[in-house]
């Protein structure tokens, strides 16, 4: 994916979260989340994915 191609993605990932409001944002992202995994090629990579989003995510102490 180009960076053009990532924006649009970007943008309309906001857009559709903006569109369901801050109640149905963490379902969506959860549903677009098990969706993008069931697409990888085999777990090792989805497994990476998840421990990169926790480690970002994780409150600091």
């Amino acid at each position: 994916m180009n960076s053009t191609e990532l924006d649009t993605a970007y943008t309309a990932l906001a857009e559709a979260i903006g569109r369901v409001g801050e109640g149905n944002a963490q379902l969506m992202l959860a549903t677009l989340s098990l969706s993008l995994i069931a697409k990888m090629d085999n777990a090792a990579s989805a497994l990476a994915l998840i421990k990169q989003a926790e480690e970002l995510t994780k409150e600091k102490p």
